[in-house]
């Protein structure tokens, strides 16, 4: 009878856990007014993830369904009040009642500010800037990324440490051109991003070309329904320019979508002032001086769209379908360029006037397929993951010159036009495998890529309207690419102690051919990447680290192009087929005080380093912007970082950096083969966010940046300074945002001269371009505001070459 009883109550406690209860309530404040839009998640007993959530309604009250019978923790959250947690026994279905949530206020001259600000994790090469459900996480992610302690956004360009980092988002890579990227981050809503990784010692998973990485982690949507959001910048410089987009997001227990599209519009204007003095054969003595008034108007459209499937299969097993589509039609280069031709004696000898117009269409494809295994209970995983690119990009130039006496007179006319086109394609296909081991987490993986490029331009020259095929100066180049990669890496904690170490190997095939000109690159090579950080906290408040790293610096495609194009007939840019790979070594020390001060020194060495060179040929009279290999670039720095609140309504981040760079380089157009162009230099930058509403709904932002000397290739920069400033207003129960700022204030950017002067180089520029910029952003948010967003981008490594990232 005992065992009897002893079935029939194990049998009814079986039935009772096999079924599905509810979990109800309503959140309140101390004053007993409701809470809408409380975050509810509910975890497993001892788990980290939330098995699911929701949030609450207008009057307060939520509903999770659906749990198994058993213990469960719940946490409520909402900015400006404390979390809470309850710990349940669910047999039954639930009702915990009302709920009072405990405000975290501070006063301020009789203004409460109520604000959750973001939190700051340092480890061994990596800086972890947590910012989900603060007051960081409004606007777009550009706007956040200029919030982020060890990022530098100048205009559309992304830095970390002096150098373009590799952009990632969820751990994959973004195969976008430079301006493709600032378009998909300038319309991702930051409410949706939950940390930002800046990466300075990335490890042996990263690819061997990633010295530096920025890693964009989405926040995991995890209630189930709809959401949508649509947003409007107008932006007005010399000209006009406007972009419009829309997200949407909808998930349900097993399916996962996100789709975005925005449509952008602009028109640009630059003025460059140009001075060249051309020597002799003697490299001493004056020849001519050119100076060359140059203005360019360009005209652009932009469509990108962003489709994301994420499929649950079961709870082991997850496929998710991308794609990322950017199309960039009818771009239009207006250029007029007037050159003053002077003999030694400052004696105007005569007058180039050259008009040109380029126009160009671009095609951007990508399509991920990805599917991850969950192996066992304790976190170990295996990723596949298959990748395409199409990439096309026809463009058309016609340049016409006229040549006239100091009087006016006509001379003669040199007129021609340019056809090229660039098709590429792209596959890349890799595995990853992680698990525990020794107490600390294994990574191994393998990758594959494989890259075909083929390029053409035909060459036409016009004398009195009559159309001739240059056949010397037309081409054809083909480029084609195998990348065999592998890797291993390791990474431990201790209570004082914390390591990364890994290899990476990568084996590399390619052959590029220029079929008119009659020059082959084969390489074939294979190298190791290692890295390692290390860290030791001291004590309480003070830690110190060491970390190394190896890596690659690949010529990009564009790069290995010979076509040539003409910003007036006698300058010119153009690539080198002959560019082989650039091999970094860094080394970095750092000393961390209460994760809110830094200190690094570290040096970097890069052989065979790729640049432009800007080079005068002094017997032709022309002027050509040439990708090449230098010998050499290193710099010595020592960075100082600080970011903290001073109170809740006031978050500072200050970074300077002084240092010493140096390029080595072969002089191509001198008698000595070699120069060193090289400067100490001091760089600042510092930006506040300021939070001054009882409800959150103001903010502000004010950032500066001082670069007092920089050198790129042979050319010297001096003295560049900026200053951004922007307002934030949200308003509809925080459904919809106004955004009002305007960059460089002081219009500072345009007084900085680009110098090469050395030998028989004696050129500079002033670059006038549209810096100072007054912008006004509208976005409103419908459906479920706030769910997590599942926007994500294609990850590869090789994509982001085409544009010369």
């Amino acid at each position: 009878m005992t065992r009897l009883f002893m079935f029939f109550f194990c049998l009814q406690a079986g039935v009772l856990m096999a079924q599905d209860f509810s979990v109800s309530g309503k959140l309140t404040d101390s004053n007993n007014v409701p809470l809408s839009f409380v975050n509810v998640l509910v975890y497993g007993n001892k788990e980290e993830t939330p098995l699911q959530g929701t949030t609450t309604d207008e009057d307060g009250s939520f509903v999770l369904n659906n749990l198994p019978g058993g213990t469960y923790a719940l946490n409520f959250s909402y900015i400006g009040f404390e979390d809470l947690q309850q710990t349940i026994q669910l047999f039954s279905n639930k009702n915990l009642g009302n709920l009072v949530l405990k405000e975290d206020q501070q006063m301020l001259d009789e203004t409460v500010v109520v604000a959750k600000l973001p939190t700051i994790r340092k480890s061994p090469g990596k800086l972890v800037f947590e910012v989900e459900n603060t007051s960081f996480a409004v606007g777009s992610t550009m706007d956040l990324l200029k919030k982020t302690p060890g990022i530098i956004v100048t205009g559309e360009n992304i830095q970390v440490k002096m150098s373009t980092p590799v952009i990632y988002i969820n751990g994959k890579r973004v195969y976008l051109s430079s301006e493709e990227i600032y378009s998909l981050l300038q319309n991702t809503d930051a409410a949706a991003i939950k940390s930002v990784e800046v990466i300075t010692n990335p490890s042996s998973k990263y690819d061997a070309e990633a010295g530096t990485v920025l890693n964009i982690i989405m926040s995991k949507t995890i209630s189930v329904g709809y959401k949508g959001s649509v947003n409007a910048t107008y932006e007005q410089g010399i000209y006009p320019k406007y972009t419009l987009g829309t997200s949407h997001f909808y998930k349900n227990n097993w399916l996962n979508i996100y789709a975005g599209y925005s449509f952008s519009k602009k028109k640009e204007y630059k003025n460059d002032e140009n001075y060249i003095r051309f020597f002799q054969p003697d490299e001493v003595s004056t020849k001519s001086i050119w100076e060359t008034d140059f203005n360019r108007t360009t005209e652009r459209s932009n469509h990108n769209g962003n489709v994301v499937l994420d499929f649950t299969l079961n709870d082991k097993n997850t496929i998710s379908l991308t794609s990322n589509v950017s199309l960039t039609p009818n771009v239009n280069y207006h250029n007029n360029g007037n050159s003053l031709i002077f003999n030694p004696q400052r004696q105007l000898d005569s007058t180039i006037t050259t008009l040109s117009y380029v126009d160009y269409d671009k095609q951007n494809l990508s399509f991920a397929l990805d599917y991850i295994r969950a192996l066992n209970d304790n976190g170990a995983t295996l990723a596949v993951s298959a990748n395409y690119i199409y990439y096309d990009n026809t463009q058309n130039q016609s340049v016409n010159s006229d040549y006239l006496l100091p009087n006016g007179d006509f001379l003669r006319n040199n007129s021609f036009y340019t056809d090229s086109n660039q098709n590429s394609d792209i596959f890349t296909g890799q595995a990853d495998i992680s698990s525990e081991l020794w107490g600390g987490t294994f990574e191994a993986g393998f990758k594959f890529s494989s890259i075909d490029t083929e390029s053409k331009l035909d060459f036409f020259d016009v004398m009195k309207s009559t159309t001739t095929f240059n056949n010397s100066l037309s081409d054809d180049f083909n480029y084609k690419e195998n990348i065999y990669a592998e890797y291993i890496n390791f990474e431990k904690e201790w209570e004082k102690w914390s390591i990364t170490a890994g290899l990476r190997g990568e084996y590399t095939d390619l052959d590029a051919i220029s079929l008119s000109l009659g020059e082959v690159n084969n390489q074939q090579y294979f190298d190791f990447f290692p890295s390692a950080s290390f860290h030791y906290t001291i004590n309480e408040n003070n830690g110190i680290g060491l970390s190394y790293s190896r890596s690659v610096q690949r010529p990009r495609y564009q790069s290995l192009n010979p076509f040539k194009y003409y910003i007036t007939e006698r300058n010119f840019n153009g690539g080198n087929p002959k560019l082989v790979p650039a091999i970094e070594d860094k080394i970095t020390l750092t000393f961390d005080h209460k994760s809110k001060l830094f200190f690094e020194i570290y040096y970097q060495n890069i052989e065979n380093s790729l640049d432009i060179l800007i080079l005068q040929n002094n017997t032709n009279s022309t002027l050509s912007g040439i990708d090449a290999n230098m010998i050499k670039s290193y710099q010595y720095a020592f960075d100082i970082t600080y970011f903290s609140s001073f109170n809740s309504w006031w978050w500072l981040h200050l970074n300077t950096s002084s240092f010493y760079l140096a390029n080595e380089f072969y002089a191509l157009q001198s008698a000595p083969e070699t120069y060193t162009n090289d400067t100490f230099g001091q760089y600042i930058f510092l930006t506040n966010h300021f939070t001054l509403s009882k409800d959150r709904a103001l903010t502000a932002d004010l950032t500066g940046v001082y670069i007092s000397n920089f050198v790129f290739g042979n050319r010297f920069f001096e003295n560049q300074n900026y200053v951004n400033v922007s307002v934030r207003k949200d308003f509809w129960d925080k459904r919809a945002s106004l955004t009002v700022g305007v960059d460089d204030v002081f219009n500072t950017l345009n007084n900085t001269a680009s110098v090469s002067k050395y030998y028989n180089q004696d050129n500079y520029y002033y670059a006038n371009t549209e810096s100072r910029l007054l912008r006004v952003g509208f976005k409103y948010n419908f459906g479920n505001a706030r769910l997590r967003d599942n926007n994500k981008n294609i990850e590869t490594d090789e994509g982001d070459r085409l544009e010369g990232k």
